[in-house]
């Protein structure tokens, strides 16, 4: 049956803050005069949340359960969870009990607007160490900037989306914190709420300083995607402008050192960093060509849940207390 809204919960080693999180996100919906339904992803635990979720799952008919054989990763655990997800409506948020399903209510009223297409949480307050808030404000920062989707809080988890604007993206590798920024090329409205973020309980944070380097490449590799997805031929030569002046500093530096004899006329180092930064060049513009085939042959709004999902996971569907494996 067509839900309201579903709320999907990506799960890694959570089996202490589970039956907390279940019943804070009972404790909400105990109010909604509509539909609903709670699907919990087991990202590939090494501890008791599969087991933990089959156990709630005989006292709560609207929870259904997806189990990964092993861990792919907060992005592929939601994007899981899109795919089986039925209502119009679909919520994420974080198992570590950080966010808060009392602000779910106050989301989707915002959606009384017709133009509104994503709610993306705000943790205006944070209650995290320093060692993530400083990288994540800088993220934030430039995230915002670069794509021109301008949120104070793209780390949060705490979002709601209409189904039918989120699941027409193919979400890959860590892409969970660009939903707003991917939605927004298909002319997606997004807009931010500030949330309530509660302090950790449970476990240790998988951020840090440690990860500042690939959200950094993250960035990068989105906007290409955002600004150059269907003209990938400019992007990849626009990312060899670097190499090809370093190509004709060192070139030059060449010609010097050949004019002055400094290499005694065998190839010198300059000449082969000048060469190095040949190849690189052309090796980014035959990567932007083989773009420029694959985006004419094809389909940019492939919807499918990656391959790497169906074959992964266990389905613990609503109401038969039996498990579809893949």
């Amino acid at each position: 049956m067509k839900k309201y809204i579903s709320i999907v919960v990506p799960l890694y080693n959570e089996a202490d803050s589970i039956d907390e999180l279940v019943s804070r996100i009972l404790e909400t919906t105990s109010n909604f005069d509509f539909t609903y339904e709670i699907i919990l992803v087991d990202d590939g635990s090494t501890d008791e949340t599969w087991k933990k979720i089959e156990q709630l799952k005989a006292s709560v008919p609207h929870l259904r359960g997806i189990k990964f054989r092993r861990n792919f990763g907060q992005t592929a655990a939601m994007v899981a969870g899109f795919d089986h997800a039925c209502g119009k409506f679909i919520a994420t948020m974080d198992g570590d009990l950080q966010n808060d399903p009392a602000d779910i209510p106050r989301m989707l009223k915002l959606f009384e607007d017709d133009s509104v297409d994503i709610v993306s949480g705000w943790r205006k307050e944070r209650k995290d160490h320093f060692s993530r808030v400083l990288p994540s404000r800088i993220a934030n920062y430039i995230i915002s900037k670069s794509t021109g989707v301008r949120l104070h809080d793209y780390g949060c988890s705490l979002k709601i989306y209409r189904a039918d604007c989120i699941r027409s993206i193919h979400a890959y590798g860590e892409m969970h914190r660009f939903f707003p920024a991917l939605a927004s090329m298909t002319g997606a409205r997004v807009i931010e709420m500030p949330v309530n973020h509660l302090p950790r309980r449970f476990g240790q944070s998988k951020y840090g300083f440690s990860r500042i380097f690939k959200v950094f490449s993250d960035i990068f590799s989105m906007n290409l995607i955002i600004r150059f997805s269907s003209t990938p031929l400019i992007g990849f030569s626009i990312c060899a402008f670097p190499f090809g002046a370093l190509m004709v500093f060192f070139g030059f530096l060449a010609i010097i050192a050949t004019f002055l004899g400094w290499t005694d006329g065998k190839p010198g180092f300059f000449l082969l960093l000048t060469i190095l930064n040949l190849k690189a060049i052309l090796m980014l513009v035959l990567m932007g060509m083989i773009g420029e085939l694959i985006v004419a042959n094809s389909d940019l709004t492939h919807t499918d849940l990656p391959e790497i999902n169906k074959r992964n996971l266990t389905i613990h569907s609503e109401g038969t207390g039996n498990d579809l494996q893949n």
